[in-house]
C-alpha cells in the first residue's frame, strides 16, 4: 500500500509541476517573460507562489522545465552504456533522438519555448549558462564512467567536445523552427550534418570509453 501511495503522490507532484509550467509558458508567450510575475503564474495555475518555488527554483526554470530530466537521462545513458558502446555513441544516439522528437512535433507547441527565449535577453543568458552547466555536469559523468583520474584532462575535453556538438545541433534545430521550417524537413536536413560531425569526431574519439 505504501508503494502505491508513494506512486500516487509522485504522480500528483508531476501533474502539479506540469500544470504550473504550462500556465507559465502560456503567460510568457502572450505577454513576454519579463512582463509576467511568478505571482501571476501561481494564480493562473491555481497554486500558491510558494508551491511554484517548491517545484521550480527560479522563474527561468519555468521555461526550461524538463531540462534536468533530459540531462539525467543522458548521464544515465553514459553510465549504463553496454560493453563496446563508446561515449561518442551515446551522444550520437541522443542527437538522433532529439531530431526524432522535432520531426514528430505537432502544432505550434514546439515553437512556444523558442519564441519565448528569442524575445528575452534574460532567458538567452540563462540558456547559455545552462549549457555551460550541462557541459560541466557531463564532464563529471564521463570521468566517472571511464574511471579517469581526478586530474585527467581527457574526460573534460571529450565531454565538452561532445556536449557542444549536441548543443550546436540543438541550436540549429531551434533556429530552423523559428524560421518557420517544416519540422520533418528540418530534421531531415540536420540528420546528415549531425552524422558527418560525429563521423569526423569518431576518428579520434570513436573508441573512447569502450
Amino acid at each position: 500500500m505504501a508503494a502505491r501511495n508513494e506512486g500516487l503522490r509522485e504522480r500528483k507532484k508531476r501533474a502539479t509541476r506540469d500544470a504550473i509550467a504550462a500556465s507559465a509558458r502560456r503567460l510568457f508567450a502572450e505577454r513576454g517573460f519579463d512582463a509576467v510575475t511568478v505571482a501571476e503564474v501561481a494564480a493562473a495555475a491555481d497554486v500558491s507562489e510558494k508551491t511554484v518555488f517548491n517545484h521550480f527554483a527560479t522563474k527561468e526554470d519555468l521555461v526550461f522545465a524538463g531540462g534536468d530530466t533530459r540531462l539525467a537521462q543522458l548521464q544515465a545513458a553514459i553510465a549504463q552504456r553496454t560493453a563496446g558502446t563508446s561515449v561518442l555513441d551515446v551522444f550520437r544516439a541522443s542527437s538522433e533522438a532529439m531530431l526524432d522528437t522535432i520531426a514528430a512535433g505537432a502544432g505550434d507547441d514546439r515553437l512556444v519555448v523558442p519564441r519565448i527565449v528569442r524575445d528575452s535577453p534574460t532567458l538567452q543568458k540563462h540558456l547559455a549558462a545552462g549549457w555551460e552547466h550541462e557541459a560541466a555536469t557531463l564532464v563529471a559523468a564521463v570521468a566517472q564512467a571511464t574511471g579517469a583520474d581526478e586530474d585527467d584532462l581527457v574526460p573534460a575535453i571529450v565531454a565538452r567536445t561532445l556536449a557542444w556538438t549536441l548543443i550546436t545541433i540543438f541550436r540549429a534545430a531551434f533556429d530552423g523552427l523559428l524560421a518557420g521550417e517544416d519540422p520533418e524537413q528540418l530534421a531531415a536536413r540536420l540528420r546528415p550534418q549531425a552524422a558527418r560531425a560525429y563521423d569526423q569526431l569518431s576518428a579520434g574519439l570513436g573508441d573512447y570509453g569502450t
